[in-house]
């Protein structure tokens, strides 16, 4: 391929990679901007700085950047500048991603810890581009053409140094990564982060083939141009893989998310009665400018009904449905084996198998809520009493564990035990409004 032809294979294929980057970035900064989520924000910023990597890289952006500067290769320090704040930014997600380190205290030192070796990496750079004696732009080139500049040979190896050491412990990071959740969820992060950890150690390419280039423009007769423009595959490869995973985790997460809104819509239903349910319908067409569209904002708009719904059953919360649902629970364990104990948190049929899907907490929850709505459209609120529930079961669970814990109270509204205790609940308030009347009566 002449130089001609691959100097315009890599301006398309660069131009094209920063738009789908850009576009994604986009996408994922406006979801951030309604949830306020430090991981959708990290996301969202290492792909616009991906992005901008590309478009200042492409030959033609290199030169006009250059140009309105008047530093003509001043891309050449800003692309391995940019390309360490995107490690910086996956570093810091792999932290979030993992319960047990993403407390304050423990982000705090993490910043404390790595804040100085990007910031002073960057900063030394820096320095040294500025100091150094350089010519005409080189894009793509910048390693092997100026190869014999010592300056720019102690920029790359700062910015080799930091950038082969953070991926290390970043990929150990992504292997390593503890994640709890429904086992759907759990299978879809660990597959994005396969790609995610191999897009950022395909830099690690990068770096050999430009310390390569640079080696041998330094020692042979004859610069390695050709070898530092292929350095720069690795990195659309790594870009590649990085949007592969951001993108099949979006499209996952996405699904994941209208999948949980038809799951609650018959806890959304059932709290908010048929009085309620027009309500709730504006309320959730008024959650965002194109419903539907932003899956997240919807289902945050639907948890939101639902617990708005739940606090108006209230009045009709009873502790009963909960005793009944236990009750059941250890009758049908007694019935599959008569010398096991009730298990709390899991049930047995009567075959003696185990079923995966039921939760006791959600199941309270249901059998609870289930009453109170067949209660409140047979019966006035009762007055004050002690034996009221002044909590819903599960309403102390962490924030991060709301939407799962919703999700399968909507799943367990259905379950046979739970039905059968609502039942029996009601059973027992009719029971006992009839002889309230009968006593009322006689008096």
């Amino acid at each position: 391929m002449t130089p001609q032809a691959t100097h315009l294979l890599l301006t398309l294929t660069n131009l094209f990679l920063a738009g789908v980057t850009l576009g994604l970035g986009t996408v994922k900064a406006f979801a951030a901007r309604h949830q306020r989520e430090w991981t959708l924000t990290l996301t969202a910023s290492v792909l616009l700085c991906a992005g901008l990597i590309f478009l200042v890289a492409t030959p033609v952006g290199y030169r006009t950047v250059g140009r309105a500067v008047h530093s003509p290769n001043i891309s050449g320090l800003l692309v391995p500048t940019l390309t360490l704040v995107c490690v910086a930014h996956a570093h810091a997600l792999t932290q979030l991603w993992q319960p047990h380190r993403n407390s304050p205290a423990a982000l705090r030192a993490t910043a404390l810890r790595w804040g100085p070796v990007y910031g002073g990496a960057i900063a030394a750079m820096t320095a040294l581009y500025f100091h150094a004696e350089l010519g005409p732009a080189a894009p793509l080139r910048f390693a092997a053409v100026y190869a014999r500049v010592p300056d720019v040979v102690a920029l790359h190896l700062i910015y080799w140094t930091v950038l082969i050491t953070t991926i290390v412990v970043t990929v150990r990071e992504c292997r390593s990564l503890s994640i709890p959740g429904r086992p759907a969820l759990v299978d879809d992060l660990r597959s994005a982060l396969g790609w995610f950890a191999a897009a950022i150690g395909l830099n690690l390419l990068n770096v050999a083939l430009s310390a390569t280039a640079m080696i041998g423009s330094i020692a042979g007769p004859d610069r390695l141009d050709a070898v530092a423009q292929s350095a720069w595959l690795a990195t659309i490869a790594s870009c590649v893989a990085a949007n592969v995973a951001l993108a099949s985790l979006m499209l996952r997460s996405r699904r994941a998310e209208r999948q949980d809104r038809r799951t609650l819509k018959p806890l959304l239903d059932l709290v908010s009665g048929e009085s309620g349910a027009s309500k709730a319908a504006s309320a959730l067409r008024a959650s965002g400018l194109w419903p539907g569209l932003n899956t997240a904002l919807d289902l945050v708009a639907v948890m939101a009904a639902v617990h708005d719904g739940a606090g108006r059953l209230s009045p009709w919360w009873s502790p009963l449905p909960s005793l009944l649902v236990d009750r059941l629970a250890a009758d049908r364990t007694h019935h599959a084996d008569r010398t096991a104990h009730t298990n709390r948190t899991a049930l047995t049929d009567r075959a003696g198998r185990r079923d995966a899907e039921w939760n006791v907490t959600a199941a309270h929850a249901a059998a609870t809520l289930l009453h109170a709505a067949q209660a409140r459209d047979s019966f006035p609120p009762a007055p004050p009493s002690p034996h009221r529930l002044a909590r819903l079961p599960g309403s102390d669970v962490e924030p991060h564990a709301e939407r799962r814990h919703l999700v399968a109270v909507a799943r367990h509204l259905g379950h046979p035990l739970v039905v059968e205790a609502a039942a029996l609940a009601g059973e027992a308030r009719t029971a006992g409004q009839d002889s309230q009347g009968e006593s009322g009566g006689r008096g």
